[in-house]
């Protein structure tokens, strides 16, 4: 049977949209569920044994808070510095470490991770990209992460080995793609060039799974 063209206008118009369908990627999962703030999280973290300090943070101008800050030099792999933020950032950053680096780590390197070189959480500042926004960093929920060093004295950097085509690349792209089901927000070198050194990991209300 033949189609006029009103008809097969209709047509390629009803594919067109069925491959557009089709073409638009799935959007990110939402990531696991958190604990509360506030006692239940300092609870939890004293259930698995984490070391932790709560610092008294100055009032800041601006609207820089902390919700139940926590400062600690790692929670389940050793960090380079310490770093203060929000217990429940400094939570999920547990349990990524523990369900999504180490398993990796062991997997893909064959060896174990020690230490997590980290560049600073906790910061009062508005976002990179605003003169008035206020960054999740300034709130405590957003931590820089450089990379990594093995039990073998190896280092895994972001900077340098986020486009290696070898079990390096290979870790830190299964850790960045690991980390949007903890995170809300995902930033890796291949977002922009503001990242182009660091994974930048938040739990703020915003959702981006940026891992190229």
């Amino acid at each position: 049977m033949l189609i006029g063209a009103p008809g097969r206008t209709l047509a390629l118009l009803t594919l067109g949209s069925l491959a557009a369908c089709a073409a638009t990627p799935a959007p990110p999962p939402a990531p696991a569920p958190r604990v509360a703030s506030g006692l239940a999280c300092l609870r939890d973290l004293n259930a698995h044994n984490i070391s932790y300090q709560v610092p008294v943070l100055p009032v800041s101008a601006g609207g820089c808070q902390v919700d139940t800050p926590i400062r600690a030099y790692g929670m389940s792999i050793r960090w380079n510095q310490p770093a203060t933020m929000s217990c429940q950032l400094g939570d999920v950053l547990m349990r990524f470490e523990s369900e999504v680096v180490e398993p990796n780590a062991i997997k893909i390197l064959g060896k174990p991770v020690v230490a997590e070189r980290n560049l600073g959480a906790f910061t009062c500042r508005v976002e990179a990209s605003s003169r008035r926004v206020l960054s999740q960093h300034a709130l405590g929920r957003a931590i820089d992460l450089a990379g990594w060093s093995l039990a073998d004295g190896t280092r895994i950097d972001i900077e340098k080995d986020w486009t290696d085509g070898g079990p390096h690349g290979r870790f830190l792209h299964a850790v960045a793609s690991g980390a949007c089901r903890y995170f809300s927000v995902v930033l890796t070198p291949s977002t922009n060039k503001l990242h182009h050194g660091h994974f930048h990991l938040d739990i703020g209300p915003d959702r981006l799974c940026s891992v190229g």
